[in-house]
């Protein structure tokens, strides 16, 4: 499959579940890199298993120099009893430490550690405290992205994604405490944030016309662990399956189930606060992609804290 994708991704995320369940992902993310060639890989992970976690990432970043790993450690609150209690986990926090510690000892040079919060209405309220606490870590970066409703992650109907002035005052916090990105791919990702954080406020606030214009399907794709070629994680709309093309990529996403979708894509303005997508769409985006270049080289506005939008052409071009 790897090999018939080819050389276009240039960011891959292997996500889950836990993705270290899999005591073959350094050989899976070998191979994607060996045949795709892509400049950045993004393992998000819950830090349970350490010894496996430390030694896959080991493993990736000494067989794989020339791409840049990016492991964000899913830590939902500063309180360890509270992270336990949300992870439905006794035990959570305290492995996932040992794993955040294990993993800045490697001092890798093409290693990033990163420390991501959902912020949801299950801790929206303990913000600011979340992210002091949590960006007093010394991860590499540190990113909070807003809980949503999801077909993938079971979560539609359940309500759990925060309004627009509890996750302004969470994201806020976040540019805030993370002043000193450190390393390309590190201030990249806060340029982004701080363009995709005042978007999303926007959004929950009611004004769909914030987020850029979406390309999931067109230039981004979700590959379902049972070989379902998703446009985006959201809507879950099946591309085809990789099985029933012998795992040839190109036939699903040149099928015609992919062009209904596109044509469906461009007849409707879908719209969402997914950051996978979101991330691509604003990098397409001609405007925002010259803010979050410029953004990398200057501090990012924290213009989240006041509610302001971000960008002079919300609706992208």
């Amino acid at each position: 499959m790897f090999k018939s994708l080819g050389r276009a991704p240039a960011w891959m995320t292997f996500s889950g579940g836990e993705p270290f369940l899999r005591g073959d992902l350094p050989d899976i993310i070998s191979s994607a890199v060996h045949h795709c060639r892509p400049a950045v890989v993004n393992i998000p992970t819950n830090g349970w298993f350490t010894d496996r976690v430390v030694a896959g990432v080991e493993n990736i970043c000494t067989t794989n120099p020339d791409i840049q790993l990016v492991v964000n450690l899913s830590v939902d609150h500063h309180i360890p009893e509270r992270h336990d209690v949300l992870r439905g986990a006794a035990g959570s926090y305290e492995r996932l430490m040992a794993t955040k510690d294990g993993l800045r000892a490697l001092d890798l040079p093409n290693l990033t550690v990163g420390v991501h919060t959902v912020v949801s209405n299950a801790n929206v309220d303990d913000f600011p405290a979340v992210a002091e606490g949590l960006i007093a870590l010394g991860a590499d970066s540190y990113i909070a992205e807003p809980a949503e409703e999801r077909v993938e992650l079971q979560t539609m109907g359940t309500g759990i994604t925060p309004g627009g002035a509890g996750f302004r005052r969470a994201a806020a916090a976040v540019m805030e405490n993370e002043k000193a990105a450190q390393g390309t791919v590190a201030r990249m990702a806060r340029a982004l944030r701080g363009e995709y954080y005042g978007r999303v406020v926007r959004f929950l606030d009611g004004d769909v016309t914030a987020m850029p214009v979406c390309h999931a399907g067109f230039i981004s794709v979700h590959i379902v662990a049972d070989g379902d070629v998703w446009s985006c994680c959201v809507l879950a709309r099946s591309f085809g399956n990789l099985r029933d093309t012998d795992f040839d990529f190109k036939k699903v996403w040149f099928s015609e189930q992919a062009e209904e979708f596109r044509t469906w894509m461009r007849e409707r303005r879908c719209a969402c606060p997914l950051a996978n997508a979101a991330y691509t769409n604003l990098l397409v985006e001609p405007g925002a992609a010259r803010r979050i270049a410029m953004g990398m080289t200057r501090p990012a506005r924290v213009a989240v804290a006041a509610g302001a939008a971000t960008t002079a052409d919300p609706g992208g071009s």
